[in-house]
């Protein structure tokens, strides 16, 4: 549920994230138990097109921008950071206000774009880094070799 704002017969949808997205139609109110709600009609569909507006637009992203982006794409600040060479607390920064360096602009648009598409390098790197978000990362690598060559291992010693 969102806390809603009716202006000019339209909603403020700040659960995203975005201060400035409004919604025409597509929703309904709803009672709950805290009181009026916000029920929205295939909520994946609207984000996957906030994220496209966002991707399309010719301004810099600010931080919300960046981190509707980033969550979209499932990823953690972390992870995201490890990928520009940076720290999640660089991330967390531009997240707050910190001006967006150009660079990680494009490429998040760009990453998103091809993410969408499921296609190019950018969606294999962007499911690598959801894996590394999800698993147990282990200081340790594991190798073997067999008939005079090494390989990677998998499993615990």
């Amino acid at each position: 549920m969102d806390t809603i704002e009716e202006v000019k017969n339209c909603y403020q949808y700040t659960d995203c994230g975005l201060k400035n997205v409004w919604l025409e139609n597509g929703y309904d109110e709803i009672e709950t138990p805290y009181g009026k709600g916000l029920s929205i009609d295939d909520l994946d569909g609207l984000h996957k097109t906030i994220a496209s507006v966002l991707v399309d637009k010719t301004s810099p992203l600010n931080g919300n921008e960046l981190r509707f982006l980033r969550v979209e794409l499932d990823l953690s600040q972390k992870s995201f950071g490890e990928y520009f060479g940076k720290s999640d607390q660089s991330v967390a920064q531009w997240e707050k206000g910190k001006a967006v360096h150009r660079n990680v602009d494009y490429l998040i648009r760009h990453m998103y774009r091809q993410t969408i598409n499921r296609s190019s390098v950018y969606m294999d790197e962007v499911d690598r880094l959801r894996k590394l978000d999800r698993s147990d990362y282990q200081e340790w690598l594991k190798f073997k070799e067999e008939n005079g060559t090494w390989e990677k291992a998998s499993g615990a010693c």
